[in-house]
């Protein structure tokens, strides 16, 4: 049987939770034999850099620099040596760079752009969905993100493969953690202050702050004199299984700004067996259904947070069936099989439409 030729488009490989995802995607692929794997980046020598490139036939890092128009050219070549019969684009960044040859040379053109529900504004919203609107397909992780750029499309919802998390043992302190880069999307001040309180009270013992980026020195420098060594600020982790280990709560505080899509870590807090508490806002709904797998709290509201924490501290062997519950979900609502397998019919309907 002739194999389909599948390109992946990303513009980065960073550490971050789309990218997790496209890691653990990648491998379900790599062992399908109709599929012949290919991945075009925009950044060199990232952190799942090797990981991908160890798991498919063709991988290119095309440099933007000097211009990030510079990739809009050199990707053709790239193109016609793949030949591929599926583009598949993960961001607005990639499916402009991607638009023009899958058109010119009839590739069918997939655009999973929308992983968020909220980041998009003014020109840069307009410009996404130019070029949702262009795609032969449109695949997002949630219902609130199609709604929000008002496009048509299918959800297939984030992958988390559980083998990552069997056989691990969990630590017997009362530790929080957030796993999150040190970007504006993220409300890690709330999340601070929340946590201050909470140590000084004696209602936690340890705060992981797992994640890098622009802000992390500034909140290194917030955390008063004190209570440093109560602190982990891990930076980037190739083992975040290890440090969830080490906690009773996975904490997500999102911004009322920038909301939240399906955030691969509070699929990984769910996996596990940690009780999660995020911000309401955006898709976070389609994950965590209040009181039955997890918390929703009042976004920016440190008071929300303590009262949360303090709850769950307090009554901790009585919510063991929000644990079960959450694995359950994940189960049923993320299967890594399941999932994998939906996204493989898709590609194969695709290919045979006309």
């Amino acid at each position: 049987m002739k194999k389909i030729n599948l390109l992946f488009v990303i513009n980065t490989l960073e550490a971050g939770g789309k990218e997790r995802q496209f890691v653990e995607i990648i491998k379900y692929f790599k062992k399908d034999r109709i599929f012949r794997i290919g991945v075009i980046t925009f950044n060199e020598n990232c952190h799942f850099t090797y990981e991908v490139k160890e798991n498919v036939s063709y991988f290119v890092e095309l440099k933007k620099r000097p211009t990030r128009l510079e990739p809009l050219f050199t990707i053709w070549k790239h193109f016609n040596m793949f030949k591929p019969n599926i583009v598949h684009t993960w961001d607005e960044l990639s499916s402009f760079y991607s638009y023009l040859p899958c058109k010119i040379f009839k590739i069918k053109f997939i655009n999973g752009s929308i992983r968020d529900s909220g980041i998009g504004r003014g020109w840069k919203y307009y410009f996404k969905r130019f070029f949702l609107k262009k795609a032969d397909l449109v695949i997002a992780n949630s219902y609130e993100g199609l709604k929000r750029y008002k496009i048509q499309g299918k959800v297939i919802y984030n992958a988390i493969n559980q083998e990552r998390f069997k056989g691990i043992m969990h630590n017997k302190l009362f530790n929080i953690i957030m796993v999150a880069n040190f970007t504006k999307y993220k409300d890690h001040k709330t999340f601070i202050d929340a946590s201050i309180e909470l140590l000084n009270d004696k209602i936690i013992d340890n705060v992981f702050l797992v994640g890098d980026g622009k802000y992390k020195l500034k909140y290194q420098n917030y955390i008063p004199s004190e209570l440093k060594d109560r602190f982990i600020f891990t930076g980037i982790v190739y083992d975040v299984e290890k440090y969830l280990s080490e906690c009773k709560v996975g904490v997500l505080c999102s911004t009322l700004k920038y909301k939240e899509g399906i955030s691969n870590s509070v699929l990984e807090y769910m996996a596990m067996g940690l009780i999660p508490i995020v911000s309401d806002v955006g898709a976070l709904k389609e994950v965590i259904y209040d009181g039955y797998n997890g918390f929703l709290i009042k976004p920016e509201d440190k008071k929300s947070i303590y009262e949360k924490i303090k709850y769950v501290k307090d009554y901790y062997d009585k919510l063991k069936i929000i644990n079960k519950n959450a694995i359950d979900t994940i189960n049923e609502k993320f299967n890594y099989d399941k999932n994998t397998c939906k996204l493989r019919i898709h590609y194969l309907n695709l290919l045979n439409s006309n």
